[in-house]
């Protein structure tokens, strides 16, 4: 079971340092974890303040782009609403006109059947002989 290649002192030696090694690589681990944890810690208002940059003028430029874009946007949905509002009513006003045109063309279509049955029985019917012309009376006033 012993290796007969390397001698009996460099096998305590060799975990020995191997120990060492492991031991300095969770001190460094600990240490870097300690550093990053230290890092991200949100800063102090007061440090927070005296590092801050000035702002810059490109920044406050685009924000005011984009505060007018989105009153522009809002504006444009609203003009949107109005416009779908007048067109459901619209709708409605052509629903209502399609209505009345179908009931006349309806009562139309109906009367014009009617008129179509009597000139039918018109020309089914005999033509009534024409009533002699009654005698007139004529009298001759006496001069």
């Amino acid at each position: 079971m012993s290796d007969p290649s390397m001698p009996a002192d460099a096998r305590p030696r060799s975990a020995l340092s191997l120990l060492v090694a492991l031991l300095a690589l969770i001190v460094a681990g600990g240490a870097l974890w300690m550093s990053y944890a230290n890092g991200t810690k949100p800063a102090a208002p007061q440090e927070q303040a005296a590092v801050a940059p000035a702002p810059d003028p490109a920044i406050e430029q685009v924000k005011q782009s984009l505060a007018s874009l989105q009153q522009a946007v809002q504006g444009m949905q609203a003009d949107q609403q109005k416009l779908a509002t007048q067109v459901s009513d619209i709708q409605q006003k052509l629903a209502g006109q399609q209505g009345d045109q179908k009931l006349l063309s309806d009562q139309l279509g109906s009367l014009s059947a009617r008129v179509n049955s009597l000139e039918s029985a018109r020309a089914e019917s005999p033509a009534p002989a024409q009533p002699a012309p009654a005698p007139r009376n004529t009298k001759r006033s006496k001069q």
